[in-house]
């Protein structure tokens, strides 16, 4: 299978967007490598949410695929000036302690409100095992794992389906979020720890006016190939990357059944100007 970008060169095609049950995607790290294999790909990082467990050992079990990995991470922020998201991937961390301690802190908050949402769940009627559920998680409770154990009880049709919607979404009972670090602070614990901060999905998210900060703190790249990402969005990314002088990466964003349009591993592949971060 190829995907979509680097077409011309067969000795770069990479994915650098993937997330495993580490947080929360619905796969482990053997068959993500070989999903990775299946799709010919040659470079990828595996970004979980918030945390880099694991790393050393994705990066070894690579190699035994024959796949050129590096240490990557995703962290969940916010910027209160502009009231939006923003998701900072960290590629080649040399450290780990910055990175972290915002990290475990966020994973905390997201636990938190985990549990928060099982207890919602429970007054408005639906029968959940906040035992059952611990055990589907690993850094955290996302809401993916309590929807797929709704899914498994027959409480709900899909993940993202009528509970979703209703409960989750459209200012329904669970729809309440995490307290996300500042963006900037992001950027620069990935910086601290040596790595190189790129901005995820800008399209997605709508924060591209966010980029003069966020370069200012030391941001070096911006994610080009994304699902999310049309043609105009694409061309607006690589305008964006002249402008500043980062270079552009990309990634199918895998979650595997733990999102909400379900997106082929290594569909969506790394622009090759992100060749530079597995150059020594």
């Amino acid at each position: 299978m190829t995907g979509i970008g680097n077409e011309g060169n067969r000795m770069y095609q990479a994915d650098l967007h993937l997330h495993t049950r580490v947080s929360d995607g619905s796969e482990d790290i053997t068959t993500i490598l070989k999903m990775a294999k299946e799709a010919g790909l040659t470079h990828l990082a595996i970004t979980n949410h918030d945390t880099t467990q694991m790393t050393e050992e994705y990066i070894e079990e690579a190699n035994k695929y024959g796949i050129h990995a590096i240490p990557g991470v995703e962290m969940s922020a916010y910027d209160t000036e502009r009231g939006v998201r923003a998701h900072i991937l960290g590629y080649n961390y040399k450290t780990i302690s910055h990175i972290e301690a915002i990290g475990k802190e966020t994973l905390s908050k997201r636990t938190e409100n985990g549990l928060k949402y099982i207890e919602v769940l429970k007054q408005t009627g639906y029968k959940v095992d906040k035992e059952e559920i611990l055990r589907l998680c690993t850094t955290a409770i996302y809401k993916q794992h309590i929807l797929a154990y709704l899914v498994r009880t027959g409480q709900t049709n899909a993940i993202f389906g009528d509970v979703y919607d209703k409960e989750f979404k459209n200012g329904g009972p669970c729809s309440f979020d995490v307290d996300y670090p500042d963006a900037v602070a992001c950027v620069r614990a990935i910086c601290a720890d040596g790595g190189i901060p790129v901005l995820a999905h800008p399209g997605q998210q709508n924060n591209f006016d966010l980029l003069p900060k966020l370069v200012n703190a030391g941001l070096k790249g911006i994610e080009y190939n994304h699902p999310s990402h049309d043609e105009k969005l694409r061309k607006r990314v690589e305008e964006e990357a002249e402008r500043f002088g980062l270079f552009m990466t990309g990634g199918s964003d895998f979650h595997g059944a733990y999102e909400k349009t379900e997106t082929e591993l290594g569909k969506y592949r790394a622009h090759e100007s992100s060749l530079c971060l597995f150059e020594k």
